[in-house]
């Protein structure tokens, strides 16, 4: 859904991934290839660092199939993973010492130039972009 704010997409890419534990190098691979093709290498660690981050949150908390897209905007780089999960909005988190867990969103917050998160009757959407320097 666009917003007034959300620049057009120069291109868009969409990938449906079933809910299968090797989506994550999947969809970093994909994100890789796309970057790599769009001459955008300056933001490809960090994009596959992030997408990792969101796309395992969805396999976790969700046993239905994810969606992700990727567009190119003007400004941007921005990536959308959709799942079926219920509940609450997620939020970063400060996990205790020691613990694995809880850093992913807080990882996106700290890497990305913007993100954030849409409710949706059947799940949510967790979005963050990048915009490349220089």
């Amino acid at each position: 859904m666009r917003t007034p704010e959300t620049p057009t997409p120069l291109w868009t890419y969409g990938l449906s991934i079933p809910h299968d534990p090797r989506a994550v190098s999947v969809v970093r691979a994909t994100i890789r290839s796309i970057l790599a093709a769009a001459k955008l290498n300056c933001i490809v660690d960090t994009v596959e660092l992030l997408v990792s981050e969101v796309v395992t949150n969805a396999y976790r908390h969700s046993s239905l199939e994810t969606y992700v897209s990727m567009e190119r905007t003007p400004d941007d780089f921005r990536v959308t993973v959709w799942d079926h999960a219920p509940g609450a909005t997620p939020k970063p988190q400060t996990p205790a010492d020691g613990d694995e867990r809880g850093r992913g969103l807080g990882i996106v917050e700290a890497c990305s130039d913007a993100w954030g998160v849409r409710d949706y009757p059947y799940g949510k959407a967790v979005w963050f972009s990048v915009a490349p320097k220089g």
